[in-house]
C-alpha cells in the first residue's frame, strides 16, 4: 500500500518537482518508502507537526496544502459571508513557504488572507485573528523543537488553538484528495501584491499589539536601569520583545549577540528550548560581563519564556515554570490589590499538571483558581466562557511549561507580554531592595515550599503503547493510599471523568474533556500526574510536592519519586 502511494506521488501533477527528485533518491530504500508514505503525517486536536521532506508523513508544501483545503473546506461550509483567515510563521527552514502555500489555498478557496510579510511570534498571530476579526488563523512553526521539524497549528475565530472544532477539522482533512486541492498560480510572498485576496501586514499589527501590552504594565515607578540579558533563541522574538522593553523605557537591555538574528538550525544550542537550561549556557556568560541581574530567553516561536535570576553570591539561578509562574500571579495580584482593581469575581487559571502553591496566592487575594486539561487551549477555551457568561474576569492564567498570560487581547501564552511582566517584576522589587529569588522564598514563607518535577520515561518496541496502557490501568485499578508516608486523598481519573475521595468514598464527576491522565492528591496540595504521550512513547510522571521547608520537600520528593517509579518498573517487568 504504501508503495503504490510512493509511486502516486512522484506520478501526480499535484505533487512539486523538488519532491519528486527527493523521492527518486529513495527509490530503493524500501524501509524510508515505508516510514514517508505508511500513513499520513498526523493532524491532531491543534495542527500537526513533523519532520520536513517528501511524502505523505512528512511536513511539505503538498501535506500544508492539504491540511489547508480541509480548513477551508470547514470554513466555507460553516460560515457565510466574507471569510478571512491571519497566518503567520517563525525562523524554521521552509516555514515561509509553507505559509505562503497556505496563504495561496485559503485565497483560490475564496478566504481573505491577512498574512505576516516576515517571521512574528506566535501569541501575535492570536491578536490578529482577533483584531481583524478573522474565522480562523494558522502560524506555521514546531516550536522548540529539533530543527529538521516543522509543524503547522489552528486557531479559531476566539484566537485559541482549536477545541471545539478539531474533530470536524481532522475529518474534512482526512477526505482530501491531491486533485481537491485549490491554490493560486503566484505562490511567494514578494509577489502577493498582484492577489486581491491576500494582504501582507506587518508593522502597523505589530505597533497595535505592542501599544496593547504596554496597557498591561502595573507600576511605572520601578528602576529602569535594571541590567536585563535577552536571547530570542534565533527565533521570532528579538524585534517585539526588545520594542516593548524600549518603548517601557528601559535603558541596560543587552541581547545575546549570538542568537540574535534567525537561524533555522539554532547552531548555538543542544535545544532551542528554555525549559533547557542548558540553552542559556551563552546568555549567562554574557550576564557575567554585562552585571546583568536577570535573564529571559524566549523559545523561537515566543510563547514561552524562561527566566535566569543573579542571587545576592553572584550565581545564576534558573527557574522553573511554576517558580516564575507564581512570582508573576502574585505580582500581578499584589499589584492589582494595592490599586484596588482586583474585581470580585477574578479568576486565575492554570493546567492540572501546574504547582498548587498558585491557588494559594490566588485565595489571598479572593480570586478564584480553576483548572484545566494540559494545553494552553484549554486556558483559552475558559476565557472564552468567562467572557460569553459574564460570571468571572480572567486575571492571569499559566501552565509549569513556561506559558503565561494575562490580559485578554490574546489567547495563548505569550512570551512578549510574560518578558515585559517580568522584566517590571524584577525591576520593582530591586527598586524595593528585593531580588525575584527574594520575593519567591517571601512566597514559600507564607505559603509553603513547594518543589517540582517532571520524569518522563520512554517506551520502546511495537508494543511500547500497549506497555504504556497497561501501567495507566494497574494504577487505576490498584489505586495508591499512601505516598512517602503522606495519604492520598483523592484520585481524579480524566478519563473516566471521575474524582474519587479516599477519605470518604465517594465518588463526583468532574466536567473536563476525556483525557488518559491520572492524578493522585494529597490533603497539604502535594500530588503526582501519570499522562501518556499522544505522540511518542513516552509516559510523564509529574511529581508537586508541598513541605514545611525545602530539606523537607526535597526528602518527601525524593521518596515519592523512588516509590512510583520502583512501582511502573515493576509493572513494566511483570507486563
Amino acid at each position: 500500500m504504501y508503495r503504490e502511494k510512493y509511486d502516486m506521488w512522484l506520478e501526480s501533477p499535484y505533487v512539486d518537482d523538488e519532491l519528486k527528485i527527493e523521492l527518486k533518491k529513495i527509490q530503493n530504500d524500501n524501509s524510508e518508502i515505508e516510514d514517508r508514505f505508511s500513513k499520513e503525517l498526523e493532524f491532531g486536536t491543534g495542527g500537526m507537526r513533523g519532520k520536513i521532506g517528501a511524502g505523505s508523513n512528512r511536513m511539505n508544501l503538498v501535506t500544508v496544502a492539504k491540511a489547508t483545503q480541509g480548513i477551508a473546506d470547514y470554513l466555507n461550509e460553516s460560515y457565510s459571508g466574507e471569510l478571512s483567515v491571519a497566518i503567520a510563521y517563525d525562523s524554521r527552514n521552509m516555514s515561509k513557504e509553507f505559509a505562503s502555500k497556505a496563504a495561496c489555498v485559503f485565497a483560490a478557496n475564496n478566504i481573505f488572507v491577512y498574512l505576516f510579510e516576515s517571521l512574528r511570534p506566535t501569541p501575535e498571530l492570536s491578536f490578529a485573528v482577533r483584531h481583524f476579526k478573522c474565522k480562523a488563523g494558522v502560524v506555521i512553526t514546531a516550536s522548540h523543537n529539533p530543527p529538521e521539524y516543522n509543524g503547522y497549528k489552528v486557531y479559531d475565530q476566539f484566537g485559541g488553538q482549536v477545541v471545539q472544532s478539531a474533530d470536524t477539522i481532522i475529518e474534512k482533512i482526512n477526505k482530501v484528495m491531491l486533485r481537491d486541492i485549490k491554490s493560486c498560480q503566484i505562490d511567494q510572498i514578494d509577489q502577493f501584491e498582484k492577489n486581491d485576496r491576500i494582504k501582507l501586514i506587518g508593522n502597523d499589527i505589530d505597533t497595535v499589539y505592542i501599544n496593547e501590552i504596554k496597557k498591561l504594565s502595573l507600576n511605572n515607578n520601578v528602576d529602569k536601569n535594571i541590567n536585563i540579558i535577552y536571547t530570542p533563541l534565533h527565533g521570532t522574538g528579538n524585534k517585539l520583545v526588545r520594542k516593548v522593553l524600549e518603548e517601557s523605557g528601559y535603558k541596560n537591555v543587552f541581547v545575546v549577540k549570538e542568537q540574535e538574528f534567525p537561524d533555522p538550525q539554532f547552531s548555538t544550542v543542544k535545544s532551542p528550548n528554555p525549559e533547557e537550561i542548558s540553552s542559556f549556557e551563552i546568555a549567562i556568560k554574557r550576564a557575567e560581563k554585562s552585571d546583568g541581574e536577570i535573564i529571559i530567553g524566549t523559545d523561537p516561536d515566543c510563547d514561552r519564556v524562561g527566566l535566569v535570576v543573579k542571587d545576592h553570591e553572584g550565581k545564576y539561578v534558573p527557574l522553573n515554570g511554576n517558580q516564575t509562574g507564581a512570582l508573576l500571579l502574585n505580582y500581578v495580584l499584589s499589584s492589582l490589590n494595592v490599586q484596588g482593581r482586583i474585581p470580585e469575581n477574578g479568576a486565575a487559571v492554570k493546567t492540572i499538571v501546574t504547582s498548587e502553591i498558585g491557588r494559594d496566592i490566588a485565595a489571598k487575594y479572593k480570586v478564584k483558581t480553576f483548572d484545566t486539561l494540559t494545553g494552553f487551549k484549554y486556558i483559552a477555551e475558559l476565557m472564552q466562557k468567562f467572557e460569553e457568561k459574564g460570571d468571572y474576569s480572567f486575571l492571569f492564567g499559566y501552565e509549569e511549561s513556561y506559558g503565561y498570560l494575562t490580559g485578554t487581547f490574546v489567547r495563548d501564552k505569550d512570551a512578549v507580554i510574560a518578558s515585559m511582566l517580568i522584566c517590571e517584576m524584577a525591576a520593582y522589587y530591586k527598586r524595593n531592595g528585593k531580588t525575584l529569588l527574594d520575593v519567591l522564598n517571601d512566597i514559600y514563607a507564607e505559603h509553603g515550599y513547594y518543589i517540582d518535577e517532571t520524569v518522563s520515561l520512554s517506551f520502546s518496541g511495537a508494543d511500547a503503547q500497549d506497555k504504556m496502557k497497561f501501567i495507566m490501568e494497574s494504577f487505576r485499578e490498584n489505586k495508591i493510599n499512601i505516598l512517602a508516608e503522606k495519604k492520598i486523598s483523592a484520585v481524579l481519573d480524566y478519563k473516566m471523568g471521575t474524582a474519587l475521595s479516599l477519605i470518604n468514598g465517594k465518588t463526583e464527576k468532574i466536567n473536563y474533556p476525556k483525557s488518559d491522565v491520572l492524578k493522585f492528591s494529597m490533603e497539604d496540595g502535594s500530588w503526582f500526574v501519570l499522562r501518556p504521550s499522544g505522540t511518542e512513547p513516552k509516559l510523564k510522571v509529574y511529581f508537586s510536592i508541598k513541605g514545611k521547608n525545602k530539606p523537607e520537600a526535597v526528602q518527601v520528593l525524593e521518596t515519592a519519586k523512588t516509590e512510583v517509579l520502583n512501582l511502573i518498573d515493576r509493572l513494566h517487568i511483570n507486563n
